[in-house]
């Protein structure tokens, strides 16, 4: 199985039986929209839409996910993919940053591990988050926020601007910038934290 394989097989499996039924039912009562599969996989490589629901007005709400296992428990951040310098398309080299026009990030550290065998310890989560990315895109837009290349790993404050470093996963096969998510709380609250479980209280 690759990488990816195992990866997609992983965040299928965290969407069905934990997001669905622990957040989107249970937390928001938001619905999940029967769309046909082509169109969404199209809207998945398009524009970083991976689900479509439903509110309580039966507005259409677009959504990113993005899930890891308990082995990035210690970290207080929600990640979006940003390059992939090295694909051999240069149409792929920019990532989810740059074509993402979800309405939320829906974001999630599981309390068990991601592997096949050890499905069953996934049985909720550690953390969770949902992020305006409507709000984020206006920050960066007015430039309150920017994508930093230096030494440092966090996201900081420098001159009243949020400033999130671009990483580098370990492969070298992607980068990725972090967003603080107490951060963004204590910057403008519930403005961009739509709802959140275990990030701060």
């Amino acid at each position: 199985m690759t990488n990816y394989t195992a990866d997609r097989s992983f965040t299928n499996y965290v969407h069905d039986e934990l997001v669905v039924p622990q957040i989107y039912k249970k937390e928001l009562d938001w619905v999940i929209k029967d769309i046909n599969p082509d169109a969404l996989e199209a809207m998945d490589i398009q524009n970083g839409i991976d689900y479509v629901l439903t509110d309580v007005n039966n507005k259409d709400i677009y959504i990113q996910e993005r899930f890891r296992d308990v082995f990035y428990q210690k970290y207080n951040d929600a990640t979006i993919r940003y390059r992939r310098d090295n694909n051999l398309n240069p149409t792929r080299v920019q990532s989810e940053f740059y074509k993402i026009k979800a309405d939320y990030l829906v974001y999630g550290i599981t309390n068990g591990k991601k592997f096949l065998d050890k499905r069953h310890t996934l049985t909720g989560f550690i953390k969770w988050v949902v992020i305006d990315l409507n709000f984020l895109r206006e920050k960066f837009k007015n430039n309150l926020i920017k994508i930093t290349k230096d030494s440092r790993t966090t996201c900081y404050m420098s001159d009243d601007i949020l400033c999130c470093p671009e990483n580098y996963n370990p492969d070298g096969s992607s980068s990725f910038t972090p967003l603080d998510v107490t951060l963004l709380h204590q910057l403008w609250g519930s403005e961009v934290i739509y709802k959140q479980f275990g990030y701060f209280y």
